[in-house]
């Protein structure tokens, strides 16, 4: 497969947003009643966390240490209630900045916080609705996202007694299982949910299903189940085609059964998506390196290290390559003994590992003048010129070649 590098200038446009059904939109599988009926304590266990779920919510608010990485983002938020998200997510967002001493152990400021003001809010919710699965899932999620997971899984287990086949309960079931290592048994909920969703009405635009598929596809990539991997990225792909993660991942897949071509296949697709995907840039270039395409290869590392500087896989890839100078001084010696090939070879790496040396463009220049392609070498010194305006030489060949 030839491998053309995309233009920074040219970002293709996003397809139309994937339609989601209303079942989806929300975590909900039935209507909350509106009629209220108020609980004593003791027949809805939502009072029953240690000591009390505002103080739980705060301790579990921890400090985070931003380390530069090749890593993408945890699709784990988009089960979330987006109202629930965002409130819950600036806590956090805000405690990882300031730390402990920002909350008051005063405990009417620590139910006025988002997070805890949207878990007693649904607290309130599921003591009106004690037959509601879909505010127990609710709940369950807020608390999730909070840290409280103990407490979560009693509300989301809750939510299945009342309602055996809600998906949204066992998605975030599957998700807690998979933040606490439990691949298995996370691999079984997520199966029932493929199972509940199967043969649906809204099949093809459900997005518990496409989420499913896609952690499904994670636990078999894991464990080098690749077969089964790449059919439920392929799922979860005929649900969400613009998920630049997925067809990453599904490249890892295809690598995996050494089938290079497919992988370079998808990950082209995931970088038309997201143009600025490190990982999908280093990945290309560990493929095109292997198949002995180091020019193409470089471009990618290079990339890839220019969108997260501080990561050290594509810093190591083009270490391993080595600097622009090296390979300017190997094309200039092999242009003086005749060698074309190499010397162009030498003379692209050199521009493509540093494209703000004049000296590699011109030799550039010099190589593709030498072989006959005069347009090209034409476009080389112009290249030259515009780095070092003020130099003769480089003027007097533009000149020599037709150049304006």
């Amino acid at each position: 497969m030839e491998e053309t590098p995309i233009p920074e200038d040219q970002v293709p446009e996003t397809p139309e947003e994937t339609v989601v059904s209303e079942e989806d939109s929300v975590s909900d599988e039935e209507s909350i009643s509106d009629e209220s009926t108020e609980l004593q304590d003791e027949d809805v266990d939502v009072d029953s966390e240690d000591d009390a779920s505002a103080e739980a919510v705060e301790d579990s608010v921890e400090p985070t240490e931003e380390t530069p990485k090749v890593i993408r983002p945890d699709r784990t938020d988009f089960i979330l209630n987006a109202v629930i998200a965002v409130l819950v997510v600036s806590v956090l967002t805000v405690g990882g900045l300031l730390g402990y001493d920002m909350w008051s152990v005063n405990q009417a400021e620590k139910i006025a916080t988002p997070a805890a003001r949207a878990i007693e809010g649904l607290k309130d919710l599921v003591r009106a609705n004690p037959g509601s699965a879909a505010a127990r899932v609710r709940l369950g999620e807020a608390m999730a996202t909070a840290g409280l997971t103990k407490q979560a899984l009693e509300q989301l287990e809750a939510a299945l007694t009342l309602d055996p086949n809600h998906t949204g309960a066992y998605v975030d079931l599957g998700l807690i299982a998979i933040d606490q290592s439990e691949l298995l048994q996370a691999e079984g909920y997520f199966l029932k949910v493929v199972e509940l969703t199967e043969g649906a009405e809204f099949e093809d635009v459900n997005q518990r299903r496409e989420i499913a598929l896609f952690y499904l596809g994670e636990i078999a990539l894991d464990d080098s189940r690749y077969e089964d991997a790449i059919t439920y990225f392929k799922g979860a792909l005929r649900i969400r085609r613009d998920a630049s993660d997925t067809y990453y991942l599904l490249a890892q897949a295809y690598r995996g059964l050494n089938e290079y071509d497919a992988a370079l296949d998808q990950l082209q697709t995931a970088t038309l998506f997201d143009p600025n995907y490190p990982e999908a840039h280093f990945l290309i270039g560990e493929i095109l390196m292997a198949q002995d395409d180091d020019i193409n290869a470089a471009i990618h590392f290079k990339w890839a290290a220019d969108l997260v500087p501080d990561a050290d896989p594509p810093a190591e890839a083009l270490a391993a390559i080595g600097p622009a100078e090296q390979w300017l001084a190997s094309g200039s010696a092999a242009l003086s003994e005749g060698d074309t090939d190499k010397a162009l070879h030498d003379a692209i790496m050199a521009t493509v590992l540093d494209p703000e040396s004049v000296d590699a463009h011109k030799l550039h220049g010099t190589v593709l003048e030498d072989i006959g392609d005069d347009a090209a070498a034409l476009e080389s010194w112009e290249k030259a010129a515009e780095l070092a305006p003020e130099d003769t030489e480089i003027q007097d060949t533009i000149d020599r070649l037709g150049g304006v």
